[in-house]
């Protein structure tokens, strides 16, 4: 029987009687359903699925996940977290909030912490000051005082001797080359065993890898000038055009015979463009559901260390297997590697994924590699990857040299991608391609912005089972490439 995610049901934390410090409590001892054992070493993200919250506290969940809390700003509100601490130690700790003028208290243990004004009209960082937690059981408490309405995602608490060790070494794994701040505009494709044809049902997936023309996706690089191809190895479901051993363990039947990846990787080196390729680790999805892989994978256990480790066995593979070929990667749900309690299951295993490590397997092959965690519309979730993945983004302004200097994506390159028709990925049935949305003299004004700014954009399209586009779009990329020359 498959073990469906907890979300939506979210299990209130039972904090402890009176809210006090639990000063004899051990890592052995029996804990509220939700409390969060702290792990010393690394960041602790405590997510608004774990905490107590007062009746005014609203929870926005969208696209099966619980992505952060509204308050209406009518009334005093509060959140409370218990924290389970292996030893006295000192935090630091940051909130991910969105609040054109708000408050924020912070306390612990019933002590006042800090009392900070938020003025974030959009999503940010903001620093809270610091916490002293004692061994045992402690409570966090944010206080969000009457008067405008603030939007919380998550705290973050960390050591802050931990955390300017880790931004060290994080900016001595980014890498800001100037091919991809200089790149122009490129390509992409959600193309995978969910392609449909014109018209009729969809081939079996090896059928369809076999039978799928790369002529069509060279072409249209060729016409429009491309200096980049994103391509998704998996979107939706976990299903891989090549034959990839790791995924074969977790789940067989999901690759194939034919190595699609690597004829499309040759093909783009002998034309001198550059491949990125798109990974959507199979959640269930506003568009999908793969509860099979999931329940294999580990993805439905509220410990998702079993799933992060398969992740990084494939991840490690495919760039092993591409190398050189292989320029960068576009992680998407970058939400649901964050804030592990992002389905509302009960605190169990790390509360946030390692980056570092899902970084250093994404690197494997080729150690120069560009990489990003999609926070969609949300501030930068971790230091370990090098630019914004800019999803639905079409213009970017005051870029230092193509990098954000400040702000909710400070320090990471600027990148912009966006559906050119209708949808992401062609998963309609029986009905053609949409018409492309923006003529060829709005995508070069784009294009000619991008550049003069040095961050690149990508042009999304939806692609046919076979290979081949909708013939306005392809007319739409024959002009930017003419206009290019």
């Amino acid at each position: 029987m498959m073990k469906k995610p907890i979300f939506p049901t979210l299990v209130p934390v039972v904090i402890a009687a009176c809210l006090a410090l639990c000063p004899g409590a051990s890592a052995g001892d029996e804990l509220p359903p939700n409390a969060l054992r702290i792990d010393p070493a690394t960041r602790n993200v405590l997510s608004t699925g774990l905490a107590q919250r007062s009746p005014g506290v609203q929870p926005y969940t969208a696209n099966f996940m619980l992505l952060w809390a509204n308050i209406s700003g009518k009334n005093s509100e509060t959140m409370k977290w218990s924290l389970l601490a292996p030893a006295d130690g000192e935090y630091a700790v940051e909130a991910l909030v969105k609040a054109r003028f708000g408050r924020l208290n912070l306390r612990a243990n019933d002590a006042p912490v800090s009392s900070f004004t938020v003025e974030a009209p959009g999503w940010d960082r903001v620093k809270l000051g610091t916490v002293l937690l004692a061994e045992g059981e402690n409570i966090l408490e944010l206080e969000i005082p009457a008067g405008n309405p603030v939007s919380v995602s998550t705290l973050e608490i960390v050591r802050p001797e931990i955390a300017g060790k880790n931004l060290a070494d994080a900016m001595a794994m980014r890498r800001t080359p100037d091919w991809f701040k200089d790149a122009g505009h490129g390509l992409m494709f959600q193309w995978t065993n969910r392609a449909t044809p014109p018209a009729g049902d969809i081939k079996p997936w090896n059928q369809k890898v076999d039978d799928f023309n790369l002529d069509h996706l060279f072409r249209l690089v060729d016409q429009s000038g491309a200096s980049f191809v994103i391509w998704s190895v998996t979107w939706g479901e976990q299903y891989v055009s090549a034959p990839i051993q790791s995924l074969d363990r977790i789940l067989p039947g999901r690759t194939t015979q034919r190595d699609l990846l690597a004829e499309l990787a040759d093909g783009l080196e002998s034309r001198g463009v550059r491949l990125i390729f798109y990974y959507h680790y199979g959640y269930d999805c506003y568009h999908s559901k793969d509860p099979v892989w999931m329940e294999a994978s580990g993805g439905y256990l509220p410990d998702k260390t079993k799933l992060f480790g398969n992740i990084e066995g494939v991840l490690a593979e495919l760039g092993d297997r591409y190398g050189d070929k292989l320029d960068g990667w576009f992680l998407d749900g970058g939400h649901r590697y964050y804030d592990t309690r992002f389905d509302g299951s009960p605190s169990s295993g790390p509360s946030t994924a390692t980056f570092r490590k899902l970084a250093l397997a994404a690197r494997k092959g080729n150690d120069g590699r560009v990489l990003c965690f999609n926070s969609w519309i949300l501030p930068r979730l971790t230091e370990y990857q090098d630019y914004f993945a800019g999803e639905g983004q079409l213009l970017h302004d005051g870029l230092e040299q193509g990098v954000f200097k400040d702000g909710p994506q400070k320090g990471l390159m600027a990148f912009g991608c966006f559906t050119l028709e209708s949808k992401w990925g062609r998963t309609d049935k029986n009905i053609p391609i949409a018409p492309p949305r923006y003529s060829a003299e709005d995508l070069i004004q784009k294009i000619t912005h991008a550049r003069a700014n040095r961050y690149p954009i990508a042009i999304n399209l939806e692609m046919y089972e076979d290979g081949s586009v909708g013939p306005q779009s392809a007319a739409v990329l024959k002009q930017i490439g003419e206009a290019s020359k």
